[in-house]
C-alpha cells in the first residue's frame, strides 16, 4: 500500500531547492539550465516556433 506524504511549510518561507541542486553534478545543472533556456527562447539554430520577420524596401 502506498502512503501519502504531506509536507507543510509556512508561506513566508518556502522550502529551498538548493539541497536538491547540490546533489547534482555541474554537467547536470548546465543541462537543466539549457532545457529551461530552450523552453523560453527556442532552439539555437532558429527552428523555434516564432514568426519570421520580413522587411521589404520599396523605392518610390
Amino acid at each position: 500500500m502506498i502512503e501519502r506524504v504531506v509536507n507543510k511549510h509556512p508561506l513566508k518561507s518556502p522550502p529551498s531547492d538548493i539541497q536538491y541542486w547540490l546533489t547534482k553534478t555541474p554537467t547536470e545543472r548546465v543541462a537543466a539550465v539549457e532545457v529551461l533556456r530552450r523552453q523560453m527562447i527556442g532552439e539555437p539554430n532558429g527552428t523555434g516556433s516564432r514568426l519570421q520577420r520580413v522587411c521589404t524596401v520599396i523605392s518610390r
